[in-house]
């Protein structure tokens, strides 16, 4: 028979027992419910996914435009800035002395041979020297300078006159002030000497400058007699334009054909001989003046081709260089070369600048378009149109994000350098609607 204190510890061990199970329950019965849902919530997706639903809409693919990776060649070139510059430029001269009467052209006008350009007044001719009496004009010319000369001369003589007079008087007055002194007895006779001779030397100084001005003087009045003479001899020779010269209009022409750059006169100007009227230039061909890195001298070869660029980036022609400086610029240690435009377009003028591009040496590469390219942080990248992996559709397009790595650009394509294979395509349009991995097609 079994004691109360036994049974009483029967009874404390089950109630341990079973606190214990409570705990152990707690503690899985969440962990089953975790697992449980999870399985449940799992298969419930998988079947809503494998369940075909009328309610999904698939993105319409992009139309795109796409362009080949092709190969070409690629130049290694440099570019320069050149100056363009007439073969043949030549400023008009009037040729006599008369009135513009009447302008025919205008400047940037495009003028033939012999083409009429300024119109000069036939009427009131003023008399003009005889040609064969340029000796005399010569003459008067040689004697009015002579005469001016001595002029000038008998000016600084008599400038001079006024100096010493005034030197004169100076020692006069010394003289006199120590001679009564010397009566006084204030100072010594000998000191009295020394004032007089000074006196003495001042007053012959002017003499002497007296008489050159008088010598001066003859000169100048001898040549005023020379050059009366010669204007007398140089009027008696004056020749009286004749009636036809005075009823023939003189006009100006074109020397050759060209485009008048510059008119410096208008109707109503007196011209004379020397006055230049118009200047005419001759744009075909032109010269090319490139001043050329010195680092650069010895890849240079007469009949090097040049292409010219303009200021819209487009080629206007080719010319071949046919001369090389063997000067350097000490400034901007460069070598200057000169081409031959022929410009038969006439797109360019003398005086116009332009980009010169000398090309060294070409090789075979990679092109795409400029258009193809977009940067990421410095980087350039381009999408490559690729066939999409499908059972049921392979002409479907995807567009994937390739980096690439690129040289110069090349006629507004860029060199590739690494990144692309030969014959792959691009995308070269609406590059900001479109995703890596998103559904192309073509236009």
């Amino acid at each position: 028979m079994k004691s109360p204190e036994s049974k009483s510890k029967i009874k404390e061990n089950n109630s341990q027992k079973s606190r214990l199970w409570q705990r152990l329950l707690l503690i899985i019965l969440p962990i089953a419910l975790t697992v449980g849902g999870v399985t449940i919530l799992w298969r419930l997706l998988a079947r809503q996914k494998n369940t075909p639903s009328s309610t999904t809409v698939q993105q319409a693919p992009i139309s795109v435009k796409l362009a080949e990776v092709q190969a070409g060649n690629i130049k290694e070139s440099s570019e320069f800035i050149a100056t363009l510059q007439s073969l043949r430029s030549v400023s008009l001269q009037a040729n006599t002395q008369r009135k513009i009467s009447q302008v025919l052209v205008k400047e940037g006008s495009q003028v033939a041979a012999q083409a009429p350009l300024l119109q000069i007044n036939s009427n009131s001719l003023p008399t003009q020297i005889n040609p064969k009496n340029n000796s005399n004009s010569n003459s008067i010319q040689t004697a009015q300078q002579q005469l001016q000369s001595a002029r000038t001369t008998l000016q600084e003589l008599e400038a001079q006159r006024l100096s010493l007079l005034r030197n004169v008087r100076l020692n006069q007055q010394n003289y006199e002030k120590y001679s009564n002194l010397a009566l006084e007895g204030a100072i010594s006779r000998h000191t009295k000497d020394e004032y007089a001779k000074k006196l003495e030397a001042a007053k012959t100084d002017f003499n002497n400058l007296d008489a050159k001005i008088q010598a001066q003087q003859a000169i100048v009045s001898k040549l005023e007699q020379e050059f009366q003479k010669t204007q007398v001899n140089t009027v008696n020779n004056i020749q009286q334009p004749k009636e036809a010269q005075k009823l023939q209009a003189y006009k100006i022409n074109a020397p050759f054909k060209g485009r008048v750059t510059n008119i410096s006169v208008k109707v109503g100007d007196l011209v004379n001989p020397s006055t230049r009227v118009a200047t005419v230039t001759q744009n075909q061909p032109l010269e090319v003046d490139i001043p050329v890195s010195l680092e650069q001298k010895s890849q240079l070869r007469k009949g090097m081709p040049v292409e010219l660029i303009d200021t819209k980036g487009e080629n206007i022609g080719t010319a071949k260089l046919f001369f090389i400086s063997p000067d350097v610029n000490p400034n901007t240690r460069t070598v200057l070369v000169k081409a031959l435009f022929d410009n038969t377009q006439g797109k360019m003028r003398a005086g116009q600048f332009a980009q010169a591009r000398i090309n060294w040496n070409q090789h075979s590469g990679l092109l795409i378009p400029t258009e193809a390219v977009f940067r990421i942080a410095g980087d350039a990248f381009v999408y490559v149109a690729e066939k999409l992996n499908s059972a049921t559709d392979n002409s479907r397009l995807v567009a994937k994000q390739k980096r690439v790595k690129l040289g110069k650009i090349v006629d507004k394509k860029y060199q590739v350098m690494e990144g692309l294979q030969p014959g792959e395509k691009v995308v070269v349009s609406k590059l900001v609607n479109i995703k890596d991995g998103e559904i192309v097609t073509t236009q």
